[in-house]
Order: C-alpha cells, then structure tokens, then sequence
C-alpha cells in the first residue's frame, strides 16, 4: 500500500480530533432523540490497494430506514425464527439497494484466466427488520432479519458502471469482461445479532460492539463472529457505520445531538463459508470458479464524525485471502454518509 493513500484519512480525522470536546455523559440511556427516517450512502473501492482493479474492486450502497415503521411480511418472516427477539422500543425497517463489481487479479487478459476469480456483478435490494432486544445499565442489545432479492450477470451492469466511470476519468477498463458470471437470480436470508457496550474514562468513552451473522442464500452462505472497539465521545449515539455484505453489521442509524462527537474503531470478524458465488461460480449451469477458503477474516480500521443530523465515517478494510490462487489480500477503503430527517 501506498503510505501517502493509506494516510488521506487520518489526516481528516485528526482534525476533528484536536477541534471537538466531550460532556463527559459517556451513557445516558436511551433513545430518546432517534429520528423517523434516515439515509446512507456507501462507498467501497480497492484505491487502497497496490495496483489497479482486482477482486473486490468497489461497491455502492444506498440504504432508508424508517423508525417506529413496520413491514407484516418481515414480521412474518422473524416469526419462523426462533432467534429473532425484540423489546418492542426501537422497531425500524431498513432498505437497500446496492452494486458489487469484482475482478481478477489480471485485467489485462481477454482470454479466461483460469487460476484467477471470475468477472462478477451483482445488483440487489433488500429488506430488514431491525430491533432493540434489551437494554442493561451499560449493553445494548439489538437484532435484525434481512431478505435480499437481486441478479448476478451481465443484467448486474458491473461492466457498463467500471468501463463508464474509467472513460470519464480517462484511464483503462478491465479487458475480460465477457468472461464474467452468467445471469443468475440471487436470494438469501440473513440474521445478525450485536451488543454495545459504552463506559466512561475521564472525558472519553470506550466500548465495544461483538456481533453473530449467519447468512443463507445461493449468493453467500456463511457464518461470522467478531468485534469492533471503539474509543471517543458520545459511543451511545450509534453502533456503527453501515458496511456491505460480508462485513461488519452497522447501521444508517444513530442519535443526533446537539454536540459534536467522533470516535476511532477497529475491529475483527471471522467467517465460515459454505458458498461464494463470486469464487464458486454460478449455481445452476457450468461457469468459471476457483477454490475458495473456507475461512476467512477481515480487520477493518477507521474514523466516525456525527455532526448533528450527519454523521461521516472512513475507513479500510484488510481481507484474507479468500481462495487457494490468490496472490495478495484484498483490500479496499470505505466511505459512508448517513443524515437524518
């Protein structure tokens, strides 16, 4: 990596470090300033890395959620699983829609190359229903079930969305592209459950955030256990900035306040994976592939800055090795933009 890349966005957050102070009212229970509505946009792009396109090359994610708002069918859904709790306070839905664009290692090539992860994209939307299952002096507790619809293949507009942005830039396209995935309807089903814990030191907070996520589906299929540490002021306003799946849960929600707050993270996430489409290759008809790892993780590190009803975050993500052929771990930098109505 890059030094001077891999150091744009802690210059941004040591800014807002040195010009913000906290109340030291490090947990004051409750969500009493939560918004109805709430948007996000997501950012992710392999800039961090080495060279140019490959593997998980970039991803964009628009996502609504509606507090106090509730979806029957999604309720219907949560009923089958037994996991699924709630307290009834902080019931919300929340949509997305999103691409994923992925490539190998060698752009340069027209022909197949078979020992590297095939050309992919996928377009989605999908549905969760998200809340609060306790709260006990210091830990929050909270849960959601998401239904994803969408279509991996060429109907995806992975080609025409990296090829169009290179020309307006002015710099080369991957050149293998009719060797991508075929169309392939993609469902899955997923439920995460995560705690927060906040305390107070001195003027500051710190806490953490464990999560568990299993996902089912003909896209992912996989099970993930992990955690992020936080450390800075006012950690009760939120969870997390959102993430594209897999990675870690967050979500567009949070608390606005009058002050200004900010925190640094860092995390780690564990998965166990049954099924990748972008490395098993399509499920229904013979399509490139290559031997995925079954275990993989993922150390994510960076910086949150709510301002009232807008919160910014930034930050990186380093990933393992996700199949037996891969020369180098992915990685890639995220930025998010979350406001509240």
């Amino acid at each position: 990596m890059k030094l001077a890349k891999n150091n744009l966005w802690l210059l941004f957050f040591f800014i807002f470090f040195i010009s913000n102070t906290h109340d030291a009212n490090a947990f004051d229970g409750g969500m009493e300033n939560i918004k109805e509505e709430y948007w996000s946009i997501q950012l992710e792009n392999d800039f961090f890395s080495q060279s140019g396109d490959r593997y998980y090359t970039h991803g964009t994610e628009l996502s609504r959620t509606l507090m106090g708002h509730r979806e029957q069918w999604l309720e219907d859904l949560a009923s089958f699983l037994w996991v699924f709790d709630t307290d009834g306070e902080f019931n919300g839905v929340n949509y997305r829609l999103g691409q994923k664009i992925f490539t190998p290692d060698n752009t340069e090539a027209t022909e197949l190359v078979v020992d590297d992860r095939p050309y992919a994209g996928y377009l989605y939307l999908s549905a969760a229903m998200l809340s609060s299952v306790s709260r006990k002096n210091n830990v929050a507790t909270g849960n959601l079930i998401e239904l994803t619809l969408g279509i991996v293949g060429p109907s995806a507009q992975a080609e025409e969305m990296q090829t169009g942005f290179h020309n307006l830039i002015g710099i080369a396209s991957p050149k293998g592209w009719d060797n991508q995935l075929d169309d392939e309807l993609a469902i899955g089903v997923s439920y995460s459950r995560f705690w927060r814990e906040v305390n107070p030191i001195g003027s500051f907070d710190y806490g953490m955030t464990p999560h568990i996520n299993l996902v089912l589906g003909n896209v992912y299929t996989y099970a993930a256990a992990g955690v992020m540490f936080r450390f800075g002021t006012h950690l009760d306003s939120d969870l997390a900035p959102p993430n594209i799946r897999p990675g870690f849960p967050g979500l567009s929600l949070f608390r606005p306040k009058s002050q200004n707050s900010w925190y640094f993270f860092a995390g780690i996430e564990g998965r166990a994976v049954a099924r990748n489409i972008f490395l098993d290759g399509n499920s229904f008809n013979d399509s490139h592939s290559v031997d995925k790892n079954p275990f993989v993780g993922d150390f994510q590190y960076g910086f949150v800055y709510l301002a009232g009803s807008l919160r910014f975050s930034i930050s990186n993500m380093i990933r393992t090795k996700e199949f037996k052929t891969q020369k180098d771990e992915t990685n890639f930098g995220a930025i998010n933009i979350s406001y509240a109505l």
